[in-house]
């Protein structure tokens, strides 16, 4: 059986401790850094948008980007961990090289 937040907090004051609590166990790790560089870079949450999107793809990217912003409003970082997020979320977006010993 799957757990639930019900399950887990009867109150909704205890609830919502729980929850951030869930969120800070599972983000807050060397795994959920990782985890949260890639999806940074993934959604596009740190990059200007590209200026052919049209409605639909925009709405989509919208989207990813506000459930990124639910995770990070959840685990409360301050801003120098904000800073190294952004910084490991463009490291994600580099282009891979070969040789990369000959730079």
């Amino acid at each position: 059986m799957w757990n639930c937040l019900r399950r887990r907090a009867p109150s909704r004051r205890s609830r919502a401790s729980e929850l951030e609590r869930a969120y800070r166990s599972v983000f807050l790790c060397p795994d959920g850094e990782t985890v949260l560089a890639d999806l940074a870079a993934e959604c596009g949450i740190y990059q200007a948008p590209p200026v052919d999107l049209g409605p639909r793809e925009s709405g989509y990217l919208d989207g990813r980007k506000a459930l990124y912003a639910r995770i990070l409003s959840m685990i409360r970082i301050p801003p120098e961990e904000h800073a190294a997020l952004q910084a490991a979320a463009r490291l994600e977006t580099l282009p891979d090289f070969e040789h990369e010993e000959d730079f």
